[in-house]
């Protein structure tokens, strides 16, 4: 069945545009903004103007190592990109043609420096999101996947998957300052050893309101755990193996119940008549048992989730199948179901959107969904090879796609260039594909419950 978005628009389109998104980050100031001068007193009484109600969306192209970030226009769907930034440009401490690959991202508590992980940079880059410099430049080691501010912004923990170990970077935000300051081999931990876990690469995390972080482990479901660190003494309290509780994937705390979300999902294997796996599953962190053991995602390979701003549906999809279910967070069952977070919808594989990670706009309006590209630098490629790079923009209420923005369209790429890219070839260019994503509030601008973790 294909499924048609009520309405496509795609940013930055034209042969022009990708050329110039290929090449490295155009300078994209309007000839009518503002000097510094005039943009600090705009007020008649020379007073600072107080700060609009808006939010960025910073989208992460780990394809090309660029940060693309948007803002809303005045119209229903649409957007302008503000700012773009090639990694390779910004003073990151790396080899000019190494990548960095750009994977997650997060914010501090007040949403003034942004955290993202980058896998094969192995590394932590903190941004100053006022006027996104490079702040912070910390080799955590290959695989660094997923980099979360503690809750009170003292430290980034980075989940690093090559070496099987928790990064504690100390993170003084005053002075600017960013240092790893202690690690732990979850491999060489007694409880981890316990609990019969023999690969523990640690994949995503989040904070539990109780004083501690939920580590899903992975990357295949295969080698699914969960391992709980206690914050203050930076232990392994619990361990979970696959066995008793297989989650692999998303993190996401309930933003005022003892509660925990996490996510299972394995591709399908044709070849060898397997299904693939889409689940998710509740833990009570007050009581540490499993309340909802295994619940089925009605698609293949569950992966992201967010919460809506008035906290009353959490959002689940599935990456190989495109769809996904809303969850009742007051009951923990599936209440609707998503038919396509991208607009290319089939029955084969190759021929529908991969979406990935997802989160809201702070006013409820938008779910923002990262869609992969046609040459995934990571996940499996049955699963996260995708059709339109970018990402889309649904319409909370109706669950309708109302927009795609594609910030370096993937028609500017020949098809030899895309079949390079997949087979791995040594002079094969950089394609498009988008996995991290964020959302950060401007001013006031926020719902009834955060927007985003921890709560």
């Amino acid at each position: 069945m294909q499924t048609t978005p009520t309405r496509r628009r795609f940013i930055a389109g034209g042969t022009a545009a990708g050329i110039v998104a290929v090449a490295g980050c155009a300078d994209e100031a309007s000839e009518d903004e503002p000097t510094d001068e005039e943009s600090e007193t705009d007020d008649a009484d020379g007073t600072d103007a107080p700060e609009e109600e808006s939010y960025e969306v910073w989208a992460l192209d780990q394809g090309t190592d660029t940060i693309h970030i948007y803002e809303p226009e005045e119209g229903e769907g649409e957007f302008d990109r503000t700012e773009c930034l090639d990694l390779h440009d910004v003073g990151v401490d790396i080899e000019d043609d190494a990548d960095i690959v750009p994977h997650m991202i997060d914010f501090s508590s007040d949403y003034e420096y942004a955290a993202v992980a980058c896998t094969a940079g192995r590394r932590v880059l903190v941004f100053r999101t006022e006027d996104y410099e490079l702040v912070g430049d910390v080799e955590t080691g290959p695989g660094s996947h997923m980099a979360i501010f503690a809750p009170d912004d003292d430290y980034i923990h980075v989940d690093v998957i090559d070496e099987e170990a928790v990064a504690r970077v100390e993170a003084d935000l005053e002075a600017e300052s960013f240092e790893e300051v202690d690690r732990l081999e979850l491999p060489e931990d007694e409880t981890v050893q316990e609990a019969g876990i023999e690969s523990a690469s640690p994949i995503c995390h989040q904070f539990d309101g109780q004083g501690r972080s939920i580590h899903t482990l992975g990357p295949s479901y295969h080698d699914a755990g969960v391992v709980i660190v206690d914050h203050d003494d930076f232990e392994v309290e619990r361990a979970y193996s696959g066995d008793e509780l297989p989650a692999n994937c998303g993190t996401m705390p309930h933003f005022e119940d003892g509660k925990f979300y996490l996510t299972a999902g394995l591709p399908s294997d044709p070849e060898e008549g397997e299904d693939g796996v889409g689940e998710y599953y509740v833990y009570d962190v007050e009581e540490d048992e499993i309340v909802v053991d295994g619940e089925s995602t009605r698609g293949v390979d569950a992966h992201g989730f967010w919460f809506t701003p008035d906290g009353e549906e959490l959002w689940v999809l599935n990456r190989e199948t495109n769809d996904g279910v809303v969850v009742d967070p007051e009951t923990d069952e599936v209440v609707d179901e998503i038919e396509a977070f991208g607009p290319d919808q089939a029955d084969d594989p190759e021929e529908r959107d991969a979406p990935d990670i997802m989160w809201t706009s702070p006013d409820g309006e938008y779910m923002f969904v990262t869609l992969r590209g046609p040459a995934p630098l990571s996940g499996d490629p049955h699963a996260a090879t995708g059709v339109t790079p970018g990402f889309s923009v649904l319409d909370v209420e109706s669950r309708e796609i109302v927009e795609v923005v594609e910030p370096d369209p993937i028609d500017d790429y020949a098809d030899e260039e895309i079949e390079a890219a997949q087979e791995g070839a040594e002079d094969a260019p950089d394609i498009p594909d988008f996995h991290g994503l964020g959302v950060r509030p401007i001013g006031d601008a926020e719902g009834e419950i955060p927007n985003s973790p921890p709560f």
